[in-house]
């Protein structure tokens, strides 16, 4: 998934009513799950990373689509969180928040003036079992139809076929990302994928989480790269093959913990994943969610999708 431009400022006025206790910057210390409340598309997630920082606090934001990124600012005024991110030099998006309660209430203000409401709860911690106990393995396509899928957005032009017996972005230009209809949390995933050369897509675990796929060599080994957990983990070592051959994902998703294996080779070895990633069906990490595939940024053809769920 490319990288598109929001920096984000935060900017809004938030008066403390009458009688209400003053939030320092320790109470918004954590990873924060954030739905935008009023989008009129589907791109409805967030998240907030704050740790305490010398002066107050430093902040990582995901929103909406695009990469993880460090806030420029973050700080607590009067009981307000106040954030800015840039993606773009001169191109900031302000949020500001307060806690009502356990519920983080804010909005954000783009550099064209439009502004989105949001409300944040604290991450799960999603705690890991030691041994998972593994269920019966679920074949998600059948190698003949779109029998189990849906589309992320139902205006969409459906771009997606069975050619040849393989799952296939036709035309990316107005397509949607393909949604399971079956959701998971903990699990197993085997899929195999063929990318066209500088082509673009990924597999989304649980609909929040999006494994890279790209056909690009300058970003091999890179958080943006073919393995990536995209902006957050990079592969360690790069297991692609060229554009056009069949290459295979095998993944282990725990909790937080994450393995991914590129064609038989260990690329993200049990490392801990610290919140979703932009493009994201919704943000609440403590529920099952669906395989997604993404279908609008390029062509790309998947088969043999199986899922093993942990009991």
């Amino acid at each position: 998934m490319l990288a598109l431009g929001l920096g984000v400022v935060l900017a809004m006025a938030l008066p403390a009513a009458e009688g209400t206790r003053v939030r320092g910057a320790a109470e918004y210390v954590g990873r924060w799950n954030v739905r935008i409340t009023d989008a009129t598309d589907t791109f409805v997630s967030g998240g907030f990373d704050l740790r305490p920082a010398a002066g107050g606090l430093s902040a990582s934001i995901v929103w909406r689509w695009g990469s993880v990124l460090t806030a420029t600012k973050a700080n607590v005024d009067e009981g307000v969180l106040h954030m800015t991110r840039e993606e773009e030099p001169g191109k900031v998006d302000a949020f500001e928040a307060r806690l009502e309660g356990e519920l983080l209430e804010g909005e954000v203000r783009y550099p064209d003036g439009r502004v989105q409401h949001f409300e944040g709860r604290r991450a799960p911690d999603l705690a890991a079992p030691r041994s998972p106990r593994w269920g019966a393995p679920v074949m998600l396509f059948d190698g003949k139809t779109l029998d189990g899928w849906r589309l992320r957005d139902p205006k969409a032009k459906m771009g997606w076929a069975v050619i040849d017996g393989d799952l296939a972005v036709v035309e990316a230009k107005g397509n949607a990302d393909l949604v399971s209809e079956k959701a998971f949390q903990d699990m197993k995933l085997h899929i195999e994928f063929n990318v066209e050369p500088k082509s673009n897509s990924g597999v989304y675990l649980r609909g929040r989480h999006e494994i890279q796929i790209l056909d690009d060599p300058s970003q091999v080994r890179d958080t943006h790269g073919c393995g990536a957990l995209y902006s957050r983990i990079a592969p360690s070592v790069d297991a692609t093959r060229p554009p056009g051959e069949w290459q295979t994902y095998d993944i282990t998703f725990v909790g937080r913990m994450l393995t991914v294996v590129l064609n038989g080779k260990t690329i993200i070895d049990g490392a801990t994943v610290e919140g979703i990633t932009g493009g994201a069906m919704d943000p609440s990490e403590g529920t099952p969610g669906p395989l997604m595939l993404q279908g609008d940024h390029g062509k790309v053809r998947f088969r043999n999708v199986v899922v093993t769920p942990a009991l």
